[in-house]
């Protein structure tokens, strides 16, 4: 008896946005992206949590300021998007600068990262109909 196995993780699941680097706003055309695939999301296979993360250099209160404005602003924007039940955690992470490279990535990038509901069912990539 032969049984094949295939792995299955959706896609898509994370969404970047990226800011200036002290700007905490973000433009109509990235708000409108991300509202679309939020709502894509939330439509099409169901949303049961979202996880909202940013870092910011602990050395640096302005870093931290701007980080903290970032959540704020994005909270605001995710409020009317989200079903009542859904679960937003925000996080706010020290960490301690690198690289130049990094430190541009990690400290100008906000990530919103969703679980759809077909992982909570199972039923993710066909489920158990594969």
């Amino acid at each position: 008896m032969s049984f094949s196995a295939m792995a299955c993780k959706p896609f898509g699941l994370e969404k970047y946005i990226e800011y200036g680097k002290s700007d905490a706003t973000i433009g109509a055309s990235t708000a409108k992206n991300t509202a679309l695939w939020f709502i894509g999301w939330r439509d099409l296979d169901g949303i049961s949590s979202v996880s909202v993360y940013v870092a910011y250099d602990p050395k640096d209160e302005m870093s931290k300021n701007i980080s903290d404005e970032r959540l704020s602003n994005v909270s605001k924007f995710l409020f009317p998007l989200v079903e009542d039940k859904v679960k937003i955690e925000y996080i706010s992470s020290p960490r301690e600068p690198r690289s130049k490279a990094s430190d541009d990535f990690y400290f100008n990038n906000l990530v919103i990262s969703i679980q759809p509901k077909c992982i909570e069912t199972q039923s993710c990539c066909g489920g158990n109909m594969r």
